[in-house]
C-alpha cells in the first residue's frame, strides 16, 4: 500500500534528565539531535512496518531542514515532494525526558516555523496514486498550509481514498485561538479515521462529557471511526456501531515522544491487510508499546517484533 503524509518535518533536540537529587556532572548524557514532526515520524514509521510512503510538507532552507530531509530520507521515506522555503525556519523541539520518561517538550519559534508554508499545489498534486492519505492537524493552525491540508483531504475524498486525520491539537501550548476550532472541524468530517489523545484532544473537541468513549462516539458517524488513544491502557474505536476496546501492553517505558504517531503508523499498516478495526488497534498499541522502549520519536520496531509481541 502506498501512503502519503501531509503535515509537519522538524528536529527533536533530546535533553535526558538526571535522576532526582542527582549531582550535575559532565558525566550526563549528552543531548542528541533526532528527525522529529508528527507526521514525519508517522512515515519514518510506516516505512519500518513495511508500506511505501511519500511524505509531503516544507522545511526552512537551514541546516535542521536539511537534517530533517535527510532523516526521513535515511528512513526510506521518498522525500521528492519536500519543498524549502527561505522565508521561516525549521522549528526545533526540545524534548526533556524525566527518570520515568514522561517527556516535556517546548517548541522553537512557538510560532511560524516552516510547515506553516506548506502550498497548497505541492498538497494536491501529491496525493494522486495514493491508496491511503494521512494528515496532522500541526498544520491546520495556519495559512497557507491548513488551505493545503484541507484541499488535499478533499482531493482524497473524491478519488475514494481513505484518509486519517491525527488531531495533534497541543492546546496546552494555543488553545482554540483564530478559529482553529473550525478548522479541525472541517478538518474531521473529511476524515476516514480520526485519531487523538483521549482527554487531552478528544475529549476537548467533542466538548459534551469527560468520558473519552461517549465523547469519542459524539464525533463518529457518516462512517467515521475515532480513536482514544488511552496511553497504556490502550485505545477505544468508536464508530455508528458501537465501541472497540483494545488495552495496552505493559512494558517498560523509556521515553514516550512519538508514542501517538508510532500507534498511527501501526494502525494504517494493520489496515492495510485487515478490515478488522479491533486487530488494527491491537497493532497500533504494540508498534507504540515497543517504541516507548527505547529513545527518540523514531524507535520504530521492525514487524517481527510486533508480531512477537502479539503473539505474546
Amino acid at each position: 500500500m502506498s501512503v502519503v503524509v501531509i503535515g509537519d518535518a522538524n528536529v527533536d533536540l533530546e535533553i535526558v534528565l538526571p535522576q532526582p537529587g542527582a549531582t550535575a556532572t559532565h558525566g550526563n548524557p549528552e543531548p542528541r539531535l533526532f528527525g522529529g514532526g508528527s507526521a514525519a515520524n508517522t512515515a519514518a514509521a510506516l516505512t519500518q512496518l513495511g508500506l511505501d510512503c511519500r511524505f509531503v510538507g516544507t522545511v526552512g532552507d537551514d541546516s535542521y531542514g536539511r537534517f530533517a530531509i535527510a532523516s526521513l530520507a535515511e528512513a526510506g521515506v521518498d522525500t521528492s515532494h519536500v519543498q524549502t522555503t527561505a522565508t521561516a525556519s525549521t522549528v526545533m523541539v526540545i524534548v526533556a525526558v524525566p527518570p520515568d520518561g514522561e517527556r516535556l517538550i517546548y517548541v522553537w519559534p512557538p510560532m511560524g516555523g516552516a510547515h506553516g508554508a506548506l502550498q497548497i499545489e505541492a498538497a494536491v498534486s501529491a496525493v494522486s496514486g495514493a491508496d491511503w492519505l494521512h494528515v496532522s492537524g500541526i498544520c491546520l493552525r495556519v495559512s497557507p498550509a491548513r488551505e493545503a491540508v484541507l484541499a488535499a483531504m478533499e482531493e482524497a475524498k473524491a478519488g475514494n481514498v481513505p484518509v486519517s486525520f491525527d488531531l495533534n491539537l497541543r492546546l496546552e501550548n494555543w488553545g482554540w485561538d483564530d478559529g482553529f476550532r473550525s478548522v479541525v472541524e472541517a478538518a474531521v468530517v473529511r476524515s476516514d479515521v480520526v485519531m487523538g489523545a483521549a482527554h487531552d484532544e478528544i475529549v476537548p473537541l467533542a466538548a459534551i462529557s469527560d468520558d473519552p468513549v461517549e465523547a469519542a462516539g459524539s464525533l463518529a458517524g457518516d462512517g467515521r471511526l475515532v480513536i482514544a488513544r488511552l496511553g497504556s491502557a490502550g485505545a477505544v474505536a468508536c464508530s455508528a456501531d458501537g465501541a472497540v476496546s483494545i488495552p495496552g501492553y505493559p512494558v517498560d517505558v523509556v521515553d514516550t515522544t512519538g508514542a501517538g504517531d508510532a500507534f498511527n503508523a501501526g494502525f494504517i499498516a494493520a489496515r492495510s491487510v485487515t478490515r478488522d478495526v479491533g486487530e488494527a488497534l491491537r497493532w497500533g498499541n504494540a508498534v507504540a508499546a515497543l517504541a516507548v522502549t527505547r529513545p527518540g520519536a523514531r524507535a520504530t520496531p521492525a514487524v517481527d517484533e510486533v508480531e512477537a509481541l502479539l503473539a505474546r
